[in-house]
């Protein structure tokens, strides 16, 4: 987790390469009208907001751990280029937060190597940007960085070797740019600042950006395996509104963050994020959404049916709550080509054992549609979270197909239970094994050897665009466990490929 002092170093891109989606099936077009929205939707439009979700207190909003209410106003994109400037001021500029901390810890006793974080940025508004090594500001003026962090790690304990990022500058928009060794903007013009001392230089679009460079290193992850990509079953997209307030939420340290700093590292818009996840090559994602309270469910139903029609290789997600009507809705999304669900117990404060829902995880159960459940304690836990509620689900319900989020962060081993009893119980990895979970809620490493037993019911998620640190760290963490490369490779891509019957899936080993 990240504690008081010490932020994590996001890099940020400024322009993203798209890469053409994969070619399998996309959402039926006859799905629910995006526009089906609670009456009481405070007069926004049916696409922007939930009801009531605009004007109601943070703690009102869908608050959690993957991502809470909030606003946030987007910088205007015609900012005029970055000049130089001596210090960071809000609004203006910038606010510098306290520098990053000595990152260590590993897995099986083997350490991690020193990560330094860098010190976090914000402009005035509200956009997150971590430079490595020192601080910078963001808005109207652009302040480079020091050069980025000693990373090291690899597949199956194969160190990947030194990878020194180079320096970082911001633009006039508030994103930064992270060159290898060299300086450079978003647009035409920064300012570097390299140990203390600022210098002016000139680049121009033809720099290489942050963006690109950490795309390569995740490219080069999956490559190295010998995989077609990653498919990434933990992903947030909704409703713009109700994501910018979920972010808000995070920054203002709202009660279900546990009261832990996490600055959001990817605060683009929707279409640049899905170019991002494109960039690394990630095949198939997901838009995790939910309620927080009931009428919200169908709204945000028809919302993700839209942005699965305009988005085919996000998997087609939709969401429950315990509510009259639910059976109703889940069975409408299904018919009309929903491939998973996502549930938040933390969040949405109800018993999963409820009986409104007892219908609903019977037809998930009988069409055989993923469920992703946010059932886990952490990193604050619920009146419902744990293990408990939902092993009286799957009692009911023993063909459920379950994916615990988080590995059932902190309660690891007894949802490893819960899948040792239930062949269609899988857990997902979002945020596990990172520097900032391990704080909070080390996974035992007792355990390992039982999660590489379930190695073929294990799935890669990160809770893209709501972490705090870079998307590749979730991987390089991944490996650094030692699990081998087959290991890896089911898990990052092969086991969540073959569940969604993505195209030219391999066969299980015999």
């Amino acid at each position: 987790m990240i504690v008081s002092g010490m932020s994590a170093h996001p890099p940020t891109r400024p322009t993203l390469p798209t890469r053409p989606a994969e070619t399998y099936e996309p959402p039926a077009t006859d799905e629910p009208a995006e526009a089906d929205e609670p009456a009481e939707a405070d007069g926004l439009p049916a696409t922007d907001e939930p009801a009531e979700a605009d004007g109601l207190p943070a703690t009102d909003e869908p608050a959690e751990a993957d991502g809470l209410p909030a606003t946030y106003e987007p910088p205007a994109t015609d900012e005029p280029p970055a000049t130089a400037e001596a210090a960071a001021t809000a609004g203006d500029a910038g606010t510098a937060a306290s520098p990053g901390t000595h990152r260590t810890g590993g897995t099986s006793g083997t350490p991690k190597g020193d990560r330094t974080a860098g010190a976090a940025v914000t402009d005035g508004t509200g956009r997150t940007a971590a430079i490595a090594g020192t601080a910078a500001t963001a808005g109207a003026a652009g302040i480079a960085a020091s050069p980025g962090t000693h990373r090291t790690g690899g597949t199956s304990g194969t160190p990947k070797g030194d990878r020194t990022a180079g320096a970082a500058v911001t633009d006039g928009t508030g994103r930064t740019a992270a060159i290898a060794g060299t300086a450079g903007t978003a647009g035409t013009a920064a300012t570097v600042a390299t140990a203390g001392t600022a210098e002016a230089t000139e680049t121009t679009d033809t720099a290489a950006t942050a963006g690109s460079d950490e795309a390569a290193e995740v490219r080069r992850f999956w490559q190295d395996l010998g995989l077609p990509g990653l498919v990434d079953v933990h992903t947030h997209f909704m409703p713009e509104r109700v994501l910018h307030k979920v972010w808000a939420y995070f920054d203002g340290l709202g009660p279900l963050t546990g009261g832990i700093e996490w600055p959001i590292t990817y605060r683009e818009e929707e279409a640049e994020r899905a170019a991002l996840l494109r960039a690394f090559g990630v095949r198939a994602f997901t838009a995790m959404l939910y309620p927080h309270k009931p009428g919200m469910a169908r709204w945000l139903n028809g919302w993700a049916a839209g942005f699965a029609r305009r988005t085919p290789d996000c998997l087609h997600t939709s969401t429950l709550f315990p509510e009259p009507g639910a059976a109703a809705y889940v069975r409408e999304a299904l018919e009309h080509g929903t491939r998973v669900f996502k549930a938040h117990v933390q969040v949405g404060g109800y018993d999963p054992a409820d009986e409104a829902l007892d219908a609903c995880w019977g037809l998930l159960a009988e069409a055989g549609t993923p469920v992703v459940v946010h059932c886990g304690s952490g990193p604050a836990p619920g009146r419902h979270t744990g293990p408990g509620p939902m092993a009286r689900v799957l009692a009911r319900h023993p063909r459920l197909r379950l994916i615990v989020a988080h590995l059932g962060m902190p309660e690891y081993e007894d949802f490893l239970d819960l899948a040792e009893r239930y062949a269609e119980v899988r857990l997902d990895t979002t945020m596990a094994f990172t520097g900032f979970s391990e704080r909070m809620a080390p996974f035992p490493r007792r355990a390992l050897p039982r999660l590489a037993a379930l190695g073929d019911r294990v799935l890669l998620g990160t809770d893209f665009p709501n972490i705090p640190y870079p998307y590749a760290h979730q991987l390089d963490a991944l490996a650094e466990l030692a699990l081998g490369d087959d290991w890896l490779r089911a898990v990052c891509h092969d086991n969540a490929a073959r569940l969604f019957r993505l195209p030219h899936t391999p066969e299980p080993p015999p």
